[in-house]
């Protein structure tokens, strides 16, 4: 039994890492500099093209995401207020929901041996950036009599800003951040069930998100040690 629980949590010690290894690009990279002029084509039109770029490592898991449509409005006044226009969009957003496993630490692997359940706590979901497609919009309306290019600018920059926040809003709110935990818990209860399977460990696989109370009785557990103390015991 002990070399069984010992060969157990040197897995499970190695599959924090190794998960946030699978889910990362560790390679970084400039492919093209910032200090070129703009180019144009024959006809002296600007082109559309890469200025700069770079890729990032990551150990975040996207676990869900969110998309709709998301309406936005904007003023501004010229004139002394003697004339004003209006915006609105309409355009697709979407929003993607995250749990950071490079946090994770063999400290969080809790292992009951009698019931052969694993319990994970992992980092709570972290609302990522929205993105508001305005290439794809479906409505954009502009009233007021002959708009100026900067009132335009201006309204573009409001509508913008506005349709940004209110997505965030919306994918903050109580009910979607509930679901994101949901399809989040389902995906990492697979993600860690499947790897010890693989490797001839099956064993039940329940996440907890940090700050997340614990559910049944606490006699049905034995979550007082880690699993290093468990294995440290051998037993």
């Amino acid at each position: 039994m002990a070399d069984h629980l010992t060969g157990l949590g040197k897995l499970l010690v190695s599959l924090a890492i190794a998960t946030a290894i699978l889910v990362a690009t560790f390679v970084g990279y400039r492919y093209y500099t910032e200090r070129y002029a703009v180019s144009t084509d024959d006809d002296g039109v600007a082109v559309a093209r890469v200025v700069a770029g770079r890729l990032y490592g990551s150990s975040d898991l996207r676990v869900s995401h969110l998309a709709g449509t998301v309406q936005s409005t904007a003023s501004t006044t010229r004139m002394w207020g003697w004339l004003r226009y209006v915006r609105l969009i309409k355009a697709p957003y979407d929003v993607d929901y995250f749990v950071n496993l490079g946090a994770l630490a063999p400290r969080d692997f809790r292992y009951d041996a009698r019931r052969r359940t694993l319990l994970v706590e992992v980092p709570d979901v972290v609302v990522g950036t929205p993105n508001v497609d305005e290439s794809r919009v479906t409505l954009d309306t502009t009233t007021g009599f002959l708009p100026p290019r900067g009132a335009m600018a201006e309204l573009q920059k409001m509508v913008s800003a506005k349709a940004t926040t209110v997505v965030a809003a919306k994918a903050r709110e109580p009910e979607n951040m509930r679901k994101a935990r949901e399809n989040g818990r389902a995906a990492l209860e697979r993600l860690f069930a499947g790897s010890l399977d693989a490797a001839g460990l099956p064993v039940t696989v329940t996440v907890r998100f940090a700050g997340e109370p614990r559910t049944g009785s606490s006699e049905r557990w034995d979550l007082t040690r880690s699993l290093e103390e468990v294995l440290g015991n051998g037993s």
